[in-house]
């Protein structure tokens, strides 16, 4: 619980919502502007009665102002979107309509939701997208790699960070740690590779590749020689994007 400045506020043809600096709306606003309800905490009192999972969703703050009583906040989008599909009114039947109907779609025919996604997308975004399906295949090539050469168990979260380490400055459990609270997101949740950059993913996804091409070149076996190789490899290819090694040929 605590008191918190509202980062923006949401409008809409019905009414606002308060959003907090973490992104977090009011519940309550959600249910009085898109619920339609003029009595927010009697309608939230019987949501938690009918879905007591809800309270584990919601953050407890008072945002500024005069007579502000502690209200909930959804924790994170996910909440949000699950709240949303709860609420009385038109809103949440519209909400769950269509989240029927895309599902419908998606399985008669993935690729075609898929591609409308895509077209929705800015730039910015489709250029982040490419660069992560582009690491997930680099990554399945890499640990296929791993597992060619008899790495096992916990080999492989070793040499993720020997990756890792020379690339990005920060292993694994590190990154995952940062992420969680820089976004205020549940920590066993974090998938770091998918809070990367563009230019994280690409720089990962170039020493992954470099770590395959060296396995294949040198007779290694288990974990503490492969990992060896794939640092040797990392480290190798943050010099060569960081421009401190010479290229023969280029002047």
């Amino acid at each position: 619980m605590g008191n918190l400045s509202p980062q923006s506020i949401w409008t809409c043809d019905s009414g606002q919502i308060r959003v907090t600096s973490n992104g977090q709306p009011s519940v309550f606003d959600m249910i009085k502007t898109l619920g339609g309800k003029k009595n927010p905490r009697q309608v939230y009192s019987d949501l938690i009665a009918r879905h007591p999972e809800v309270v584990q969703k919601v953050d407890s703050l008072r945002f500024p102002g005069r007579g502000q009583q502690e209200t909930p906040v959804a924790k994170n989008k996910e909440a949000a979107f699950y709240i949303l599909g709860l609420l009385p009114g038109t809103a949440g039947r519209s909400y769950r309509e269509q989240a029927a109907k895309l599902f419908t779609a998606f399985l008669d025919n993935p690729s075609s939701v898929a591609a409308a996604a895509i077209e929705r997308m800015t730039e910015d975004e489709q250029e982040r997208l490419e660069a992560r399906l582009k690491g997930k295949r680099t990554r399945h090539t890499f640990t296929d790699a791993l597992k060619t050469y008899d790495v096992v168990k916990q080999g492989y979260a070793h040499c993720t960070n020997a990756i890792y380490v020379p690339i990005l400055g920060s292993d694994a459990r590190q990154l995952k740690n940062k992420i969680a609270e820089e976004k205020n997101l549940v920590l066993k949740s974090v998938n770091p590779r998918d809070h990367f950059t563009v230019q994280q993913l690409t720089d990962v996804e170039t020493a992954e590749r470099v770590a395959v091409g060296q396995l294949e070149r040198n007779t290694v076996g288990g974990n503490p020689g492969v990992e060896s190789i794939v640092r040797k490899s990392a480290e190798y290819t943050r010099k060569l994007l960081d421009g401190d090694i010479d290229i023969p040929g280029i002047a």
